[in-house]
């Protein structure tokens, strides 16, 4: 079992149990809450036991994975749904400054795509996530099936709350026209791109030592 103290970054506790090894890590991996969702359900990434064994007081979640999360791949994603709502906007004839009502068909078209672009955009960053170091070219899907299906129902999903009358009305939203997916691709192109230069320079820097 994995105490609170072990998610945070800082100093660990004395009395704190700490995993020894990438080896001891791989032992635990069969916790029935792995499992819950299918980042949890990764296989290890074929280089791990050539890798050198973890601090003893490495956490969980560190402070390079905060930075990753909010200061890289989140500002990205923030920048891809702001940019998809004023798209939207701005095809609709809207003008800076002109008040729009919440329920005007423009402005739920224009939070729609919002919505769109996020899960575009988190669809692309689960396959960065895979792993921290290795290229998202070299995993497979096939090792981790609950990828394939996450994502699957993850698009059924978002299409029936766009699309559908009663999703519409549940979840305040509009259908969206296809150019507006479109516009969202070339961000998560961007961010897999830089993403993965990231990882590259991080290889090419472990490869070193």
């Amino acid at each position: 079992m994995i105490r609170a103290g072990h998610l945070l970054p800082g100093r660990p506790r004395q009395g704190d149990q700490q995993p020894q090894s990438e080896d001891d890590d791989h032992r635990h991996g069969d916790r029935p809450d792995a499992r819950l969702h299918a980042l949890g359900a990764e296989p290890p990434a074929p280089d791990t036991m050539r890798q050198p064994p973890r601090p003893r007081d490495e956490r969980l979640l560190t402070w390079g994975l905060l930075a990753r999360a909010y200061l890289w791949l989140g500002p990205m994603e923030a920048a891809a749904a702001m940019a998809a709502f004023f798209y939207v906007l701005a095809g609709g004839g809207w003008n800076w400054g002109e008040p729009l009502a919440p329920t005007a068909p423009l402005y739920l078209q224009a939070t729609s795509a919002c919505l769109a672009a996020i899960v575009v955009m988190q669809v692309v960053n689960l396959f960065l996530c895979r792993d921290d170091r290795a290229s998202v070219f070299a995993l497979g899907l096939r090792a981790n099936r609950l990828l394939a299906w996450g994502i699957a129902i993850e698009l059924a999903l978002i299409a029936a709350i766009v699309y559908t009358p009663w999703g519409q009305k549940l979840f305040g939203t509009a259908a969206l026209a296809p150019d507006v997916w479109l516009f969202t691709l070339p961000f998560a192109a961007a961010m897999l791109v830089l993403e993965e230069a990231r990882k590259a320079v991080v290889r090419g820097r472990r490869s070193r030592r």
